[in-house]
């Protein structure tokens, strides 16, 4: 039985460099945001990350023999940079992206058809993209207030000063010595953050069970 090919080093170093830049911008995010949050958002933090860490992981189910993976890989890392381009720190992830097609290019597979690598990268951009979105499903405003004295946070009722797009507040809605105030459009809940890396989790096990070679038969020689 033929052992599988493992992929070229370029596959290792972009997958080295997806990891770094998924937990690199979910901690961006959560570093710029207010101490309220922050800690609201601790468990959207995790899924954010484990979104655009999402073609890593696809790429490390590849590098033993299945080219059908970089290439799916590749593909939802540039979907990731087109969705992120709100900040434009969303194109560095171009740079893994070519580095999956490339280490795709150089696999050597002993049985991947086309269609397979076609229903593989369609399956994870699609699904991925669901993951993007499960982040963002609904409008989860966080309101806070804070006493620059003393460094102290407060959470506010956020339903008491946002309706729809319009944020009012007064200052004298504020906790006694806080004045400074702010509301975030939108924030990731749990359950959004739980059904996000459900979907990637299940883009990872669709795309591998689709890209899986078929079984080679042995080949029975009379003597």
């Amino acid at each position: 039985m033929a052992q599988p090919h493992t992929a070229p080093r370029v596959a290792v170093v972009g997958i080295v460099i997806s990891f770094i830049l998924a937990v690199g911008v979910a901690g961006l995010r959560s570093f710029n945001a207010d101490p309220v949050e922050r800690v609201a958002e601790a468990a959207g933090t995790i899924a954010f990350a484990t979104v655009f860490a999402a073609p890593a992981l696809l790429a490390l189910l590849g590098v033993r023999g299945r080219p059908s993976l970089l290439l799916a890989a590749g593909a939802l890392d540039m979907v990731l940079a087109f969705l992120a381009l709100f900040s434009f720190i969303g194109l560095v992830f171009v740079i893994p992206a070519v580095l999956f097609f490339v280490a795709a290019g150089r696999t050597r597979s002993d049985a991947t058809s086309p269609f397979r690598s076609a229903a593989a990268v369609a399956v994870a951009v699609v699904l991925g993209t669901a993951g993007f979105f499960a982040l963002f499903a609904h409008e989860n405003p966080i309101c806070w207030a804070r006493n620059p004295a003393t460094g102290q946070s407060y959470r506010l009722d956020a339903d008491r000063f946002v309706q729809g797009s319009t944020i009012s507040m007064d200052s004298r809605d504020l906790p006694a010595g806080a004045t400074e105030s702010g509301c975030s459009s939108d924030s990731i809940s749990i359950s959004e953050a739980i059904a996000a890396i459900a979907v990637v989790a299940s883009m990872l096990g669709a795309t591998w069970l689709v890209s899986k070679p078929p079984r080679m038969e042995p080949v029975l020689i009379a003597g």
